[in-house]
């Protein structure tokens, strides 16, 4: 029996520590989002940005999905 709680342990061990992992990535990802998000805002005033994405993607007054 304590064979299988020692398996049991060690999987759970390796499960937290893949969780933790893809944490990380998920950190890092959305940290790289962020910076190019704050670099598209900080031209978004300079005439470029997403000002052109709002005049395309809009129909009648209706936006397109």
């Amino acid at each position: 029996m304590s064979a299988t709680t020692i398996t049991q342990e060690q999987l759970m061990k390796q499960k937290i520590k893949y969780l933790e992992d893809r944490l990380t990535t998920m950190e890092k990802s959305l940290s790289r989002v962020n910076n190019i998000l704050g670099r598209f805002q900080m031209t978004e005033d300079n005439g470029s940005g997403f000002k052109d994405i709002e005049h395309l993607s809009k129909d009648n007054g209706h936006e397109l999905i």
